[in-house]
């Protein structure tokens, strides 16, 4: 029998419910049915790829893709006894209680996973340049969250210094540089380098170990750079102002004498303003960039091709996105369909 994290599907229903009456409210019955039309909605989004035992969190998410379609297509259930990634943690974990409270422009709409500084693999490192979670069993970032305006960028030159982030408690492994050597994956950063343009010491915390995380060559330099590129557009042609929650989960085979833990998945929410990014400049028709794609070879340039709802990353990933924006807006927003 399989046991739910009945707190966290509470939560899940819940905004999808939200979101089903607003639909209703706003939407004619001509228009209802292209909005609510996704097959997938209610699954995790690697189900648009190619999903494998490690692109989940728990076996619940595994078995409730095994469920969809007894063929199996993934190959989820190996020993065909009906039970999918066995040897994943029974259940998608509770998030830790909060704790850590900021007043950083950078987690004003919430904090994904409620990292505090009580647990090293829910570390939140609040800088002035962005708000991080990092994780020492995976030897890397959860999330990290941070404002784009024309504040942020200039013409400082990338500083390339990669190096240990000292800001982590002591005892704590310090990943470094070399721990990437010969692992064939690239030093990706969440927050880019050219992000944060303005002066030296914006650029540099960058490079800070904690920001970079293990991503292969066709994902950084393909779909995921283009995102990049197309949301620092908005920036220049359209004066926006972006708050950007980016984040990885999953896993691969671990590198750097398995202290680093590869992900599976990246995965990126963008929220466009035209004022300040706060919870009151919030409303139903705010626009949203959502996108979930493998940290793997063989992907499609076009970063549209992976676009998904907050919701479904949610799911993936058992974070709780936008969380101080109005439950009624917040699960507008999440169930709906990122199109750009």
């Amino acid at each position: 029998m399989t046991h739910w994290n009945f707190e966290y599907w509470a939560r899940w229903v819940r905004h999808s419910a939200q979101a089903t009456v607003l639909l209703l409210a706003v939407t004619s019955c001509d228009d209802l049915v292209p909005q609510v039309s996704d097959p997938n909605a209610h699954l995790p989004p690697c189900v648009e790829q190619n999903c494998n035992c490690g692109d989940f969190v728990s076996q619940e998410l595994a078995q409730l893709v095994l469920n969809e379609d007894s063929n199996d297509p993934y190959n989820l259930d190996g020993d065909g006894n009906g039970r999918a990634c066995e040897r994943l943690p029974q259940a998608t974990p509770d998030l830790d209680w909060e704790t850590y409270f900021s007043n950083s422009p950078h987690i004003a709409l919430g904090n994904p996973s409620h990292a505090g500084q009580e647990n090293i693999d829910n570390y939140l490192i609040d800088r002035d340049q962005y708000v991080l979670a990092y994780s020492q069993s995976h030897g890397g970032l959860r999330w990290a969250s941070w404002v784009l305006n024309r504040d942020w960028i200039g013409s400082t030159e990338r500083q390339n210094n990669f190096r240990p982030d000292g800001i982590l408690p002591k005892g704590t492994y310090q990943v470094t540089p070399r721990d990437y050597t010969g692992s064939g994956y690239d030093r990706g950063h969440m927050v880019p380098s050219a992000d944060r343009t303005a002066t030296e010491r914006d650029n540099s915390a960058t490079f800070l170990m904690t920001n970079i995380f293990p991503q292969t060559a066709e994902n950084n330099r393909g779909p995921w750079k283009e995102l990049e590129a197309y949301c620092r557009d908005l920036i220049y042609q359209q004066g926006k102002t972006l708050y950007i929650i980016g984040g990885v989960y999953g896993q691969k085979q671990p590198i750097a004498k398995q202290r680093v833990i590869p992900p599976s998945r990246t995965w990126k929410v963008v929220v466009v303003f035209d004022d300040e990014p706060t919870v009151d400049n919030v409303n139903y028709s705010t626009d949203t960039i959502v996108v979930d794609m493998p940290n793997g070879n063989r992907l499609d340039e076009q970063w549209q091709t992976y676009q998904t709802s907050i919701d479904r990353i949610e799911l993936a990933t058992g974070y709780d996105l936008l969380s101080d924006i109005p439950d009624a807006i917040q699960a507008e927003l999440e169930a709906r369909q990122s199109k750009h």
